[in-house]
């Protein structure tokens, strides 16, 4: 099923409205319609892509902030979808593991079929790539990188690498580990792991963050799964009044009634954030000007 172009729209798709799949490349984009996509975001609907290619292709800020109202969000490779529609050779997704308002199944959003597979077993214990920003997947005679938060299904350990589940079948991974203990001090000391990745409207993956997707992700390493996007993390965890604040708490911008920005406060007055599409991801004062609350998630 890697012929996908030369089928028709009827033979291309294995997947029925409805149903579930899986991501089957390192990082799915997920677009707010299909073919949505310009000539130097080709690299980010291929299978296998290739993002590398498409940060370096992302060369000047205008051609990011053209993301903002063209992009919904990312997904990891092995990442369950329920198909809510499809269209050529295309499909509409909800991703499961990052919750939204805008969907009960999931953050929906569109994506090219040929970067989904059939769903697969993802039943039981598993590991998560964090030794580095990527790790690398051995499966079926392919190489595939896999950005930092990529969770798997364990099959057993063998000395530096695990085997795992996966969309293509059984293979091996390297850079991976059980979840970590979830602490402020653990997410901020990840956090921090990241200062100068690029910033990218929707992206969660070790190749780019937007503000949300940098705080999903340091929480999927640790085992836990929150919104998806900052608005709907303001309305999770415990409120926290600005006298009370602690390193690891989520501090939250915008309106009085919406938030569109979310960072990890440090203590100090400090923060840190994937502020947007003009800069990477860093370590600022906070500005209070614009907050508008905190959040506290652990307690610990």
């Amino acid at each position: 099923m890697r012929t996908f172009w030369a089928l028709s729209a009827v033979a291309l798709s294995p997947f029925q409205v409805g149903g579930t799949a899986s991501v089957d490349v390192s990082v799915a984009t997920l677009w707010k319609a299909p073919n949505l996509y310009r000539a130097i975001d080709r690299p980010s609907v291929t299978n296998p892509v290739d993002l590398a290619q498409w940060s370096s292709n992302l060369a000047t800020t205008a051609d990011r902030v053209w993301l903002d109202s063209h992009v919904q969000t990312q997904a990891l490779y092995g990442q369950e979808v329920t198909i809510l529609a499809v269209q050529g050779g295309w499909a509409k997704v909800a991703v499961r593991d990052e919750p939204d308002p805008q969907d009960p199944h999931g953050y929906p959003g569109w994506l090219p079929l040929r970067q989904l597979a059939r769903a697969y077993d993802t039943s039981g214990r598993y590991v998560v790539v964090r030794h580095g920003r990527t790790g690398t997947l051995q499966v079926g005679g392919k190489t595939i990188p896999l950005s930092y938060g990529t969770r798997l299904p364990l099959v057993r350990w063998g000395g530096d690498a695990a085997t795992v589940r996966t969309p293509d079948g059984v293979g091996t991974v390297v850079g991976v580990d059980p979840p970590l203990r979830a602490t402020n001090a653990s997410i901020i000391a990840e956090g921090k792991r990241f200062l100068g990745t690029h910033y990218l409207w929707g992206g969660l993956s070790a190749w780019g963050f937007d503000c949300s997707g940098l705080i999903w992700d340091l929480y999927r390493v640790h085992g836990l799964t929150i919104p998806r996007d900052a608005d709907p993390q303001m309305h999770h965890g415990t409120p926290v009044d600005r006298a009370q604040l602690r390193p690891g708490d989520l501090l939250f911008f915008g309106s009085r009634n919406y938030a569109d920005h979310v960072s990890i406060y440090l203590g100090g007055g400090r923060q840190l954030e994937a502020p947007d599409s003009a800069h990477r991801v860093r370590i600022s004062p906070v500005r209070w000007a614009s907050y508008i609350g905190a959040r506290r998630y652990l307690t610990r």
